[in-house]
């Protein structure tokens, strides 16, 4: 007899807790998922993503040429990336789009 009372109760707890997880579920939602890896350059910040290497040598070529210190970097997503530091940000940005 205290073992069928022991597994009535372990029943009831079994229960309860799947009942918890239903309405947390339907009041939160399902938990997110992480956030896609990003890639970390430092100090450096994109100030532009092209999809052609070759392309990408011009646009820091000339930024070089300007004197804003500027190199290259693959994404994971494969665009190539110009990085520059941040205090040079806008003014490589102006020379871009002239």
């Amino acid at each position: 007899m205290p073992l069928m009372y022991l597994a009535g109760w372990a029943a009831s707890a079994g229960v309860l807790a799947a009942l918890l997880l239903i309405i947390r579920l339907l009041r939160y939602g399902a938990p997110a998922a992480p956030p896609p890896r990003t890639a970390d350059y430092g100090l450096l910040r994109t100030v532009s993503k092209v999809g052609d290497l070759a392309f990408a040598r011009e646009i820091r070529d000339r930024l070089r040429h300007n004197g804003v210190r500027a190199t290259l970097a693959t994404g994971p997503d494969g665009m190539v990336r110009i990085l520059v530091f941040a205090d040079e940000l806008d003014r490589a940005r102006r020379l871009i789009n002239s």
